[in-house]
């Protein structure tokens, strides 16, 4: 399917200030704007909810899509990182990069890193060692998309229309209040301000790299799990817009993490889904018809 979108021209303006207070979300939907991964024929993939945290399984091989949905009625530009690397330039991920941009009440499906204004590698879940994070330098964030969502700063209001300024009478007071103040030594002091709060001491270095230490320094060939890979070429055609960020900071971040099913299973999901011992019952007294014999009534075992 042939699908048109676009990707932004950044263009920043004066008004670009910081975003007041996103939530860092951990979650694929925030407020209204929705990240999903969707299969060839865009069905969502199995997801789970865990700790605040969303997750998707995945197979080896298996192709998937990325489509975000905007419910607001403002255009946005939708960043996309998919195991650290951006879709569109294939660097490392970072917000200030361009995106793309999304309509009101409308969704964009991406099929792939882009290699073109008519080109993607499609996305394709593969082991970390084949991801294109660990082909290019980095597997670090492998197994995470995340998706930075800013919204569209409104067009300035229409001129107002001012009638032409006539001026007062000039006049002189008789008693300047300063000067009054002065005289009777009811002068105001000047307020200092109050004091600004200690800052917190930085996070300690060393933590992390005892975590590291702690796990070992596996390569990438050896990590379990699912990354994803540069796939086959796959033809989705674009084109681009300008577009003015209202804030500098992202107003929205969505996330989604993937793994096989090993992967998921040692964090506790529970994949297949839990059977009630009601479900039997309910199946039978739900499909049953009051008139499934069309004929006459059959007699009872036994009866004469």
């Amino acid at each position: 399917m042939r699908a048109i979108v676009f990707l932004s021209l950044l263009v920043l303006g004066s008004c670009a200030c910081a975003a007041p207070g996103y939530s860092q979300s951990e979650r694929a939907a925030y407020g209204a704007w929705r990240l999903e991964a969707v299969d060839a024929y865009g069905s969502p993939l199995p997801t789970f909810e865990r700790s605040g945290r969303t997750y998707i399984l995945g197979e080896q091989g298996q192709r998937y899509r990325l489509r975000i949905t905007n419910s607001s009625p403002r255009r946005i530009e939708a960043v996309i990182s998919v195991d650290g690397r951006d879709a569109l330039d294939g660097r490392p991920s970072r917000w200030e990069k361009s995106g793309y941009v999304v309509g009101p009440y409308g969704q964009v499906v991406v099929d792939g890193f882009r290699l073109s204004m008519r080109d993607v590698a499609t996305f394709r879940f593969s082991s970390v060692a084949r991801s294109y994070a660990a082909q290019t330098g980095d597997a670090r964030a492998v197994g995470v998309i995340g998706v930075a969502v800013f919204v569209e700063q409104p067009p300035p209001p229409p001129p107002r229309y001012d009638p032409p300024y006539v001026p007062r009478p000039q006049y002189t007071p008789r008693d300047d209040p300063a000067d009054e103040a002065a005289a009777s030594g009811n002068t105001a002091e000047a307020k200092s301000p109050p004091p600004r709060a200690a800052q917190p001491p930085a996070p300690s270095a060393g933590a992390s790299a005892k975590r590291q230490q702690a796990y070992g320094d596996r390569p990438d060939q050896e990590r379990p799990g699912l990354g994803t890979e540069f796939g086959e070429r796959r033809h989705s055609w674009v084109q681009t817009t300008q577009f003015r960020r209202a804030h500098s900071q992202p107003d929205g971040m969505l996330t989604l993490r993937y793994n096989d099913r090993d992967g998921l299973l040692a964090l506790g999901i529970a994949l297949e889904p839990h059977r009630h011992p009601m479900d039997e019952e309910l199946w039978r007294r739900e499909t049953a018809r009051p008139f499934g014999n069309q004929g006459f009534a059959m007699p009872p075992p036994g009866w004469r």
